[in-house]
């Protein structure tokens, strides 16, 4: 237990961990990416970076930490974990029921706001365990829509 807390603590912290995507000791299944700008936040200006975890725990939860960099100061952005890989535009938003509810209760929505230095931290926790198909986070500008960054977990 304390080794997969701690795994958890660096985490959560925003450290360095590899921990590949296969079950621990415990059952938890650990899945990171790295944010990549797309080419419409490239041509809104945007340079995106940052990372998340995304944690199905063998209790039956999921719980997903998104930290971007390079965000609009004081700017909430809509980020949502996807059905498909970044290289296919991340498709839609995964649902844990398809085709149910289009709220933070079905998907998983780790929103964000950007800091003072345009970094972020968001956070989603949920009571059912991630299908396969939840592979990737995007992130949204506000307004538009339009998909400004992405991240592939793997």
């Amino acid at each position: 237990m304390p080794r997969f807390r701690s795994a958890v603590a660096a985490l959560a912290l925003g450290a360095t961990l590899t921990v590949p995507a296969a079950a621990d000791a415990r059952g938890a299944t650990v899945t990171r990416g790295e944010f990549h700008t797309t080419a419409a936040g490239a041509a809104l200006g945007y340079d995106i970076g940052g990372h998340a975890t995304m944690v199905r725990t063998a209790a039956g939860t999921t719980i997903v930490m998104s930290h971007p960099t390079g965000l609009t100061p004081g700017v909430t952005y809509g980020s949502h974990v996807h059905n498909a890989p970044c290289e296919t535009g991340g498709g839609g938003h995964y649902q844990h029921v398809v085709g149910g509810a289009v709220d933070d209760v079905n998907e998983l929505w780790p929103i964000v706001s950007g800091n003072p230095a345009g970094n972020a931290t968001g956070r989603a926790t949920h009571a059912h365990t991630a299908r396969p198909e939840a592979q990737s986070i995007v992130i949204h500008q506000p307004g538009t829509g339009a998909r400004i960054a992405c991240l592939d977990f793997s």
